[in-house]
């Protein structure tokens, strides 16, 4: 890369006005994080190009990055006024959103990504993730399953499939609330995400507290202990170890 980042230096020195050098130069340095001279060139290339549409993305990129969410609002907003079918861009806008607490703005362009391609496996993971209201959890659950059936070793959303069937926290058809776990399917899925990631230690934790409720006590101290292996600070891991053991003793009284 050393000598990558030379001759476009080199190209630079030749030809000031030389747009691809300079995106490509931006590019190098944002993956050092030197974001101020990255800036400067992708800058550069956006007043010798005003069309230039992946620089914009960049700098929308960059600015999130470095947490100026004005300015990569801005410069993802140009880069969709001329390429409207990137889903990247629409990916990373919803990103964005989500930090800015815009979440219905996130969905709509989570959305967009999907129907733009329907293989982005993140931008199903995300959508489910911001259906948080029970009157979409079927929704949520749907998009959760094809973000695994794209990517089936994709461990966080086997998690968070596994905490949202675990709560059973939904609308049924007449629009009352209900809570209706499914433990069985809850279980499968953190069991997967565990198998995939060794060291979850949420997923560990969460197999603990399914089984605790469900009785199954040696099973629940194991998930718990390994929790605690991986991080011996997790409080909640301590506490739920320690209802455990009470449970224990009032079943032996």
């Amino acid at each position: 890369m050393k000598n990558v980042q030379k001759h476009l230096e080199k190209a630079i020195e030749a030809n000031s006005e030389f747009s691809d050098a300079h995106y490509e130069l931006g590019l190098i340095l944002m993956e050092k994080d030197e974001n101020e001279i990255a800036k400067k060139h992708l800058l550069k290339v956006i007043k010798i190009d005003s069309n230039f549409m992946k620089a914009y993305f960049q700098l929308g990129l960059l600015f999130k990055k470095i947490d100026d969410k004005k300015k990569s609002k801005e410069f993802f907003n140009k880069a969709i006024d001329l390429e409207p079918d990137f889903a990247d861009l629409y990916y990373h806008y919803g990103l964005l959103l989500v930090d800015l607490g815009d979440f219905e703005g996130a969905k709509n362009n989570f959305e967009k990504v999907t129907d733009i391609n329907q293989n982005h496996h993140d931008a199903y993971f995300h959508l489910a993730n911001l259906m948080l209201d029970p009157e979409d959890f079927e929704k949520s659950k749907k998009n959760y399953l094809i973000a695994i059936d794209i990517k089936d070793d994709f461990a966080e959303a086997h998690f968070q499939l596994g905490k949202l069937l675990s709560a059973g926290l939904q609308n049924d058809e007449s629009g009352t609330l209900v809570i209706k776990p499914d433990y069985d399917n809850s279980i499968f899925h953190l069991e997967k995400a565990i198998k995939i990631k060794k060291d979850f230690v949420e997923a560990f934790y969460y197999l603990g507290m399914i089984q605790r409720i469900n009785n199954n006590h040696g099973d629940s101290l194991k998930h718990l202990k390994t929790a605690l292996k991986i991080d011996e600070k997790f409080s909640k891991a301590h506490f739920e170890i320690a209802m455990l053991y009470k449970d224990m003793i009032n079943v032996n009284k």
